[in-house]
């Protein structure tokens, strides 16, 4: 057993470049949102961290009131994720929203107008899908030089993996 002084974040400042990733902005406690536009006015959203995540899926679980997922159709499975997803990653919008959300039971769910939930939906989705898109490692960066096969043998252990090859190119 290792003891050691607490963990304490350094005072120092990140580099610019650190400050303008957004992997390491999200990290270090802030947000990234963008305002979406939509047939009812403009929405604040935010893209979800894993713990947001983890989040929309308890509250998925909650209005399933105990019941297992395979119980529902794949129609109302994805209706309680979109009501769930929106309740976590919309932070903002239009006076009337704001208004709605001053009540703590408001839900997503509550909205009448299903088409307006999708549309919602799929933007919010959409912003979500383009972050996480940031994440992914540029091709013209990537690693594309073959492994050095030279050392490894044909056979490893008991030959389960005879043959095979690695490489670091990516698909």
């Amino acid at each position: 057993m290792n003891i050691i002084d607490e963990v304490k974040a350094k005072d120092d400042v990140m580099s610019e470049e650190k400050q303008k990733d957004i992997f390491f902005t999200l990290l270090n406690g802030k947000d990234v949102t963008e305002e979406i536009e939509t047939s009812r006015g403009k929405f604040t959203v935010r893209f979800p961290k894993q713990k947001d995540l983890i989040a929309i899926e308890r509250r998925i679980a909650f209005m399933r009131g105990g019941i297992a997922a395979s119980c529902f159709s794949e129609s109302a499975n994805y209706a309680l994720e979109k009501v769930a997803y929106l309740d976590i990653c919309v932070i903002g919008g239009e006076a009337w929203f704001e208004k709605l959300k001053q009540n703590n039971s408001f839900s997503w769910g509550d909205m009448p107008d299903t088409n307006f939930v999708d549309e919602v939906f799929v933007k919010a989705w959409t912003f979500r899908a383009k972050v996480q898109e940031d994440f992914v490692r540029d091709e013209r960066k990537a690693d594309t030089t073959a492994s050095d096969e030279s050392n490894v043998s044909e056979d490893v252990g008991n030959g389960l993996f005879s043959g095979v090859a690695a490489s670091a190119k990516r698909d």
